[in-house]
């Protein structure tokens, strides 16, 4: 029975550390400053092939018209859309100009419109790498308003999940020969 609680919780520990972290700001300067406005920013995860994306913005010069996840494209490059995140992602408030993004999807192969021609084993390094962005547009600024990079976030927590089960694991197995 030990051996199985053990084992249970050696599992349950490397599939919490297999989620990773990464965030995003959403600022004007990144899309190309100028006369745009606005803020925004949040967080995503990714939990095997699935992202989770919760996030919001605010203030931007002309109604919302579209967000999406572009890539890859490094900071200042513009890349093409990869995921779209309208609908059902994105809730508008009253004014048009600020709503949240919150949801989840699994990544596919060959992504966007026109087809991207990415694995998923392709996307996952060029998430990892910084090389994604979320892109909301208006009707000012239909290329886009407001961007930010999608980056990784260091999970130290992750580092002692993994200490914590080898360290159990060490424990059991020594109690076990004495």
């Amino acid at each position: 029975m030990k051996t199985l609680v053990s084992a249970l919780l050696l599992g349950a520990s490397l599939t919490l550390a297999q989620a990773q972290n990464y965030t995003f700001n959403l600022t004007p300067g990144q899309d190309g400053g100028g006369a745009r406005t606005g803020s925004g920013g949040g967080l995503i995860t990714l939990s095997g092939n699935t992202l989770s994306i919760n996030g919001a913005f605010s203030g931007i010069s002309g109604n919302w018209t579209a967000d999406h996840i572009h890539g890859p494209g490094a900071p200042g490059i513009n890349a093409n859309v990869l995921y779209g995140l309208q609908t059902p992602y994105t809730t508008l408030n009253a004014d048009q100009r600020s709503g949240t993004i919150i949801g989840s999807f699994s990544l596919v192969d060959n992504p966007g419109n026109p087809p991207s021609g990415f694995t998923i084993a392709q996307q996952l390094s060029q998430l990892d790498s910084g090389l994604w962005y979320v892109n909301i547009h208006s009707q000012t600024f239909g290329g886009g308003e407001i961007r930010g990079q999608i980056l990784p976030v260091p999970e130290p927590s992750t580092l002692a999940l993994i200490a914590l089960s080898i360290g159990a694991g060490g424990w059991y197995i020594r109690r076990r020969r004495s």
